[in-house]
């Protein structure tokens, strides 16, 4: 409590005018940390000044057709090594299943060479894939990557 105190004074009392302030400027004021949440479940950070994301993995929602994880469906990065991140998926939804599409890199910028859950593996080449996950299922993955094998792209993977 007392950080969110300290968080709401230092808001109350910067200088800046709704004007002069950049978009992101709430950030710094908010109570959950927004880098955490980007190591936690895309394994990388925000970077700079403009907040680049830099990270392994990045979601999108098919059904929805927006980035980001589906309804119900959480996600945790557990291990980073060279070439190779490891994911927890799961869809907490007890009667729906839920599909998710998993970019490599949050620009696409990974070429996906294979994903392997648990003895399965499956080849991928490509910068993404789908995971379709029934209801209240949930796996760990192992995704090996060629990094930096693609040019960068801000476009969404449909």
């Amino acid at each position: 409590l007392e950080d969110i105190r300290r968080k709401m004074e230092s808001m109350r009392d910067d200088p800046t005018t709704p004007d002069t302030r950049l978009a992101d400027w709430s950030l710094a004021y908010n109570p959950a940390d927004v880098n955490e949440l980007v190591r936690l479940m895309l394994g990388g950070n925000l970077t700079g000044r403009i907040w680049t994301l830099h990270t392994r993995v990045r979601f999108f929602d098919p059904e929805n057709r927006r980035a980001g994880l589906p309804p119900d469906v959480a996600a945790l990065v557990t291990k980073m090594e060279e070439g190779r991140t490891t994911l927890s998926l799961v869809n907490i939804n007890q009667l729906e299943p839920k599909e998710v599409i998993i970019q490599t890199g949050a620009y696409g910028e990974h070429e996906c060479l294979r994903v392997k859950v648990g003895d399965a593996e499956y080849p991928v080449n490509n910068r993404h894939f789908t995971v379709r996950l029934d209801p209240g299922a949930g796996a760990d993955m192992t995704i090996s990557v060629k990094r930096y094998a693609n040019q960068p792209t801000l476009s969404f993977p449909w």
